[in-house]
């Protein structure tokens, strides 16, 4: 296994999350390897700095021009994150101190600072569109990365995302729609399932249930209509149900599914 395979999992070594067998492969990677062991103390820091962040007190220029400050610091970041979503043969690790970095800044100012007045209050509240931003730029980025479990994690990450907007959703209608691994859409499919009020969503499933012809797809498309009640859905449905290449199974959930939308 390569250098950089081997960093894209010792974020997950370091967490605790990646398994013994791949664990033990990545120990002695390590102990053969000055590059990846550098990679290894550096996220442990960079991991330690996140969790035993001090509450040290800004100074009053920081107070002052801490939004400044997030601005520059993301615009330092852009060519990354750029480089990021254009290299796929980039790391994870990039994508993690780029985070990090950003992370670091706001917690050293929200650790010092005191919500003393409605001024502070309207920063906290920025920062906070900020980091949302940030978060949506990241996963945008991680969405078009090569690997499948990346994408299935960019995936994952937007759970986490109460009120996505536009570009992020558009990039998951994307992935359920046209991915390579099927694990990617289905995964994209059960992330825009959350979203149920959400016309464009509802759009998008409908399209899908006309043009789709992998069986799992179609079976989570069914489910999704069949849950918010969009009786656009009957047409198309019964189109499945007429089509000599639908599978039976699939032709089942059709069936249950135009009952329920009766």
């Amino acid at each position: 296994m390569s250098c950089k395979e081997n960093e894209s999992q010792i974020i997950e070594y370091v967490d605790g999350t990646l398994s013994m067998e791949a664990s033990k492969e990545l120990e002695q990677h390590i102990a053969d390897c000055e590059s990846c062991e550098k990679t290894l103390k550096e996220t442990r820091t960079l991991l330690e700095d996140l969790n035993t962040m001090g509450p040290a007190l800004p100074s009053d220029a920081l107070r002052i021009s801490f939004l400044e400050m997030l601005k520059e610091e993301k615009k330092l970041q852009e060519p990354k994150l750029k480089e990021l979503k254009s290299d796929s043969s980039l790391s994870w690790k990039t994508a993690f101190q780029i985070a990090a970095s950003l992370l670091l800044l706001v917690g050293g100012y929200l650790w010092g600072s005191h919500a003393k007045n409605q001024e502070v209050t309207q920063q906290i509240s920025l920062l906070n569109q900020e980091a949302k931003s940030l978060k949506q730029d990241m996963t945008l980025a991680l969405l078009d990365n090569q690997s499948a479990s990346k994408r299935i994690k960019a995936v994952n990450y937007t759970e986490e995302i109460v009120q996505p907007d536009t570009k992020i959703l558009v990039a998951l209608i994307d992935r359920m729609n046209y991915d390579a691994n099927i694990n990617v859409r289905l995964a994209a499919a059960e992330a825009l399932s959350r979203f149920s009020n959400n016309e464009e969503v509802k759009d998008a499933f409908i399209e899908a249930l006309t043009t789709e012809k992998n069986p799992s797809i179609q079976i989570a498309v069914i489910e999704f209509l069949v849950k918010v009640q969009d009786q656009r859905a009957r047409a198309p449905m019964q189109i499945l149900l007429e089509q000599s290449e639908t599978p039976g199974y699939v032709k089942d959930h059709v069936n249950e599914g135009l009952v329920s939308l009766m």
